[in-house]
């Protein structure tokens, strides 16, 4: 990712930090990771080829597979006739691939809605010593902290440790899900 994003003109500083080209601003708030780019600011989150696509306004990601291919001279043979097995094979793992891809969006969602919910409870503080705390509150003060990690550590991993989270994903969804059937 960060070779296709200084080929394409970003100045990563040392951080990895880049001004993003998706939207208008005048100080770095998107992060180049190793395997993918995640703006702070307008909520963009893909990897190589969505980037391109995206960077480009291409309509397909094989549109965007075959620029990377021309631009960076990878000689891969690309929307070539393949075998009907390898044609199966490559539809199962891009149905895996969305299904992934789905569940990251839905995963993000619920991380980045469960830490918006501790920041709102936290504003809930007892305005005097005498009030009885709101245990919402209580509540917060504990897990503000560990849904910030929890983000960090989403945005940071590769697919692996992503998918190592998914327990911990559906256990927060479930508690968001119980607030709104009450």
């Amino acid at each position: 990712m960060p070779t296709v994003a200084r080929g394409y003109g970003l100045k990563i500083n040392r951080s990895g930090m880049a001004i993003c080209p998706f939207h208008q601003e005048k100080t770095p708030s998107a992060k180049v990771y190793p395997d993918g780019f995640h703006c702070f600011g307008c909520g963009v989150h893909v990897d190589v080829i969505g980037f391109t696509q995206r960077l480009f306004d291409l309509r397909r990601p094989i549109d965007a597979a075959r620029k990377l291919n021309d631009d960076f001279y990878l000689h891969l043979d690309v929307g070539g006739k393949t075998p009907s097995a390898q044609a199966s094979e490559y539809r199962r793992r891009q149905r895996e691939r969305e299904e992934y891809e789905r569940w990251k969006r839905e995963a993000w969602n619920t991380l980045r809605g469960y830490l918006r919910l501790m920041y709102e409870w936290r504003e809930m503080s007892p305005r005097c010593p005498d009030d009885e705390p709101d245990p919402r509150f209580a509540y917060a003060l504990g897990q503000a902290g560990y849904a910030e990690y929890l983000c960090e550590a989403f945005i940071a991993a590769d697919e692996n440790g992503r998918k190592a989270m998914r327990t911990e994903v559906e256990r927060i969804a479930g508690f968001l899900g119980g607030l709104t059937a009450d």
